[in-house]
């Protein structure tokens, strides 16, 4: 019965009832991207709409974020994205929103989500990935997370300590990220451009 449902506190059997619960998902999920774009097409409606920014995400998801969001944003917490796909039948630009690399030879306590042994290699693998947004041609940016390390004591909310900063919690540049922050990027529109001529 109806009653029976209201009050049940065990979860579907997924297996009888998934299509329903995908269609259920979708049709949420749709209605959200829907109602965002048109609350920021309303107030600035030559804005472009990026969406949220997928951290974790499944295809039913992905694709109500197609059917609404200018570009499609994730936090791509890996070694580089020359792998990342988007599901069968979408094809539209793509931001990173978040990406890091950490180490531990100076500063923080904690490498972040990504590890590296040391700033040289933390900023190799800069690199590396920037280079990899570059060439993907789905990619049209990339967000470094964040400018400055972290406190030492850890964010209020979470505790997080890490090192991922390209500068110091006393504003010293880590000089290897910069460094490598500067050549990568003095090359992007050219190392972009010249995939694209044949």
């Amino acid at each position: 019965s109806w009653e029976a449902i209201r009050q049940s506190q065990t979860a579907p059997d997924a297996k009888k009832a998934g299509e329903d619960l995908a269609a259920f998902y979708s049709r949420i999920a749709e209605h959200y991207f829907r109602i965002c774009r048109e609350a920021v097409k309303e107030v600035a409606p030559h804005q472009m709409y990026l969406g949220c920014r997928f951290a974790w995400t499944n295809d039913l998801a992905a694709n109500a974020a197609a059917d609404h969001c200018d570009v499609i944003g994730y936090n791509l917490y890996r070694d580089d994205v020359s792998d990342f796909t988007l599901p069968d039948g979408v094809d539209m630009p793509v931001i990173i929103g978040e990406f890091h690399f950490g180490a531990l030879d100076r500063g923080m306590f904690h490498t972040g989500l990504v590890g590296s042994a040391d700033q040289n290699e933390r900023a190799a693998a800069y690199q590396s990935y920037v280079r990899s947004v570059i060439d993907h041609p789905n990619f049209v940016g990339s967000h470094w997370f964040q400018f400055v390390d972290q406190p030492i004591t850890g964010r209020v909310h979470d505790g997080e300590n890490y090192n991922i900063g390209f500068v110091s919690g006393t504003d010293t540049p880590y000089r290897e990220m910069v460094e490598a922050a500067k050549e990568v990027h003095a090359e992007a529109y050219r190392r972009r451009a010249s995939d694209r001529v044949e």
